[in-house]
């Protein structure tokens, strides 16, 4: 029996030889977009790295895209905080079985698709069996921080569910970046990506659950690309001097 698998969409990866040309849209504001990134972050990502097929400057375009270079940058999902409180009260246990209609108009307006098909990617019947009596004891505080997305890279708080540390370490960029990896590398084994050249495919799948998902931002993937470019030419010009 022939096993279908997934086509992973086709799309330019950047070519880091050739130098970014000053006729490039928003240069000057790129470059120190991920110059901050770099400077702030580039030891603690080379470090998250070194045991990775992930390049540095994969993550580092990551922590551009996803929070411009804040360390405690932070989004409460109000959509996934009712499904934590639904599965901590046995009323859901996959993201998803609470429909967009029963939702208020605010919280359905807060939840594009791509972000609906991300958590649902992670809140299955399996996770709620295996967690919702943890759920069911922890406060309200602690739920809600399990609904937020946190630091560099926009980690869910929920994903530190049943593994080593504390929620709010994500914030700490050394924890922050392994725990990228870590998730990087199940999309790497689930979808067979190669983390060396299928960039494209992974920023997908960070941003979207899938390495064919539509991204909210159109330019979300080529945004990435370019700066990985960007970020590795940094990284040459150090090693340079």
């Amino acid at each position: 029996m022939q096993t279908q698998m997934n086509v992973l969409p086709t799309a330019p990866q950047p070519d880091f030889d050739r130098p970014l040309g000053p006729a490039t849209p928003g240069l000057p504001a790129e470059r120190r977009l991920v110059q901050r990134v770099f400077e702030r972050c580039d030891e603690v990502i080379e470090e998250a790295c070194a045991a990775s097929s992930v390049p540095p400057e994969f993550l580092g375009a990551l922590a551009a895209n996803e929070s411009g270079g804040c360390a405690d940058a932070t989004r409460f999902e109000p959509a996934v905080y009712r499904h934590l409180q639904a599965v901590a009260e046995g009323r859901s246990p996959a993201f998803g079985t609470v429909t967009v209609t029963e939702l208020n108009h605010e919280v359905a307006e807060l939840l594009p698709a791509n972000d609906a098909a991300l958590h649902a990617r992670y809140l299955t019947d399996a996770f709620a069996a295996a967690h919702s009596k943890d759920l069911q004891s922890a406060t309200d505080e602690i739920l809600r921080e399990l609904a937020t997305s946190w630091g560099y890279t926009q980690i869910m708080g929920y994903h530190m569910i049943g593994r080593p540390g504390e929620v709010r370490q994500l914030l700490e960029p050394r924890f922050h970046f392994r725990m990228a990896i870590r998730l990087l590398s199940e999309f790497i084994v689930d979808y067979q990506v190669d983390p060396r050249r299928e960039f494209a495919p992974m920023f997908c799948c960070w941003n979207t659950g899938r390495p064919y998902g539509r991204t909210f931002d159109p330019n979300y993937v080529e945004k990435g690309l370019r700066r990985m470019q960007i970020y590795r030419q940094f990284r040459q010009i150090r090693a340079a001097r």
